[in-house]
């Protein structure tokens, strides 16, 4: 196995090419492996590809798809999957915990759809919180620094 995180500079290209190659396991952070493609061993594509496990959400919707998206690049065969609890760091940020507990009742009594629902919804409010939240702080950053920016014009100052 080989641990890939942003600390790997110079090594992250040849241990994300590694992450192709038959009985290879790549424990990678959302920060890494950036702008490497994982080209897979014939071997690799006879048994279904690349398998990739999402072991937490993240706050943008976005960086998951990216991370799922590694499966199966370029017409290459992969599948993906996400194991998550609903004690996530991204669902007790963003949920109040009586929706954690009704939806995570629904998951536990429920069929696999109901489940699969649930959880899809608890992901895509948690999600849906946190990017609204992550906008308006970088909106008040915007207007912080364009009101700074006038104020210093007004002093004869500049940056």
């Amino acid at each position: 196995h080989a641990l890939l995180n942003a600390k790997q500079d110079h090594e992250e290209a040849a241990v994300v090419a590694d992450a192709g190659q038959p009985g290879r396991v790549t424990v990678a952070t959302n920060m890494a492996g950036r702008g490497t493609d994982i080209r897979l061993a014939d071997a690799v594509a006879q048994r279904g590809g690349l398998h990739v496990i999402l072991t937490e959400h993240h706050e943008s919707r976005r960086i998951d798809r990216q991370l799922l998206g590694r499966c199966a690049r370029q017409n290459d065969p992969g599948s993906a999957e996400a194991i998550i609890a609903l004690d996530d760091e991204l669902y007790r940020s963003q949920l109040p915990l009586w929706v954690r507990q009704v939806l995570g009742s629904i998951a536990a009594t429920g069929p696999a759809t109901a489940s699969s629902i649930a959880y899809r919804t608890l992901t895509w409010l948690a999600q849906r919180a946190a990017e609204d939240r992550n906008s308006t702080l970088r909106s008040a950053t915007l207007r912080a620094d364009l009101q700074r920016r006038e104020l210093l014009a007004f002093a004869g100052s500049s940056e």
